[in-house]
């Protein structure tokens, strides 16, 4: 009798290791069958263009920009699955909504408008319309959490994640995750400044005409003058000196009350 007492307490042992064990993250599905073969992304940057800073630790990949699309277009980001990224974003007004203050799922207005989402990854000074974040992973953590824009807890987003039928393959794919424990706000913010980063503006009139592919015409030659200064017959409208190439842009902001 002492024997099987003593089975029995050794077994109860075993559970409970092995139930604290899940508890600590080895728990979930498992995802290691998954090939995981990263490809480098080829962004193929306008010859006129600077340099764009890659981080280090969030390298572009096509399964990353891949993933980082997916989640920039689905509203599960938001608390009623009723608005995505792209809702305030939309290609057909140069990654903005058009508006002068962006509204969020409880149509609540904010303060600002919808940041252009064009070039955004050579921005070095500073991400929002005050700069408080430095990099688009530490953007991309933001809207999600903001009470005005998308309402919700990373934490919701991150469970609903992981039960999705298509994002744990995706996050495998592109982070080599091994179990859908894996999956964090943080790798999901990575896919979708990789995402960000492709946004590049290299079909611009502007950009074809840099690239030798497109011509002004005469009127535009006129405005080209007066905005960059090029013609001493014309008045400097000042134009340029904020809004410089190649990417019309200082990369500065100013901070008011």
């Amino acid at each position: 009798m002492k024997n099987k007492l003593f089975i029995i307490f050794i077994a109860l042992i075993v559970l409970t290791n092995i139930s604290c064990s899940d508890k600590e993250g080895n728990s979930g599905m498992d995802l290691s069958h998954i090939p995981y073969s990263p490809e480098n992304y080829d962004l193929k940057l306008p010859a006129h263009f600077p340099n764009m800073y890659i981080p280090t630790d969030n390298p572009i990949t096509k399964q990353g920009v891949t993933l980082g699309r997916n989640l920039f277009y689905d509203p599960i980001l938001s608390a009623d699955s009723s608005m995505s990224c792209a809702s305030c974003h939309l290609p057909e007004f140069n990654f903005t909504d058009g508006k002068s203050v962006s509204v969020g799922i409880d149509g609540l207005p904010g303060k600002r408008s919808a940041m252009s989402l064009i070039n955004i990854g050579f921005v070095q000074a500073g991400l929002f319309w005050d700069g408080r974040s430095k990099t688009l992973e530490e953007q991309a953590l933001l809207p999600v959490e903001d009470p005005i824009e998308l309402h919700n807890t990373w934490p919701n987003v991150v469970e609903k994640l992981k039960v999705h039928p298509k994002y744990p393959t995706m996050f495998r794919e592109a982070f080599g995750i091994s179990n859908t424990e894996k999956i964090t706000k943080e790798l999901a913010a990575k896919a979708i400044a990789q995402f960000e980063r492709i946004i590049v503006s290299k079909d611009s009139k502007y950009d074809k005409i840099q690239d030798g592919k497109a011509f002004y015409t005469d009127l535009e030659l006129i405005g080209f003058g007066l905005f960059f200064d090029d013609d001493p017959d014309l008045p400097d409208t000042e134009c340029g000196h904020c809004h410089n190439v190649p990417l019309a842009t200082s990369d500065d902001f100013l901070i008011t009350d």
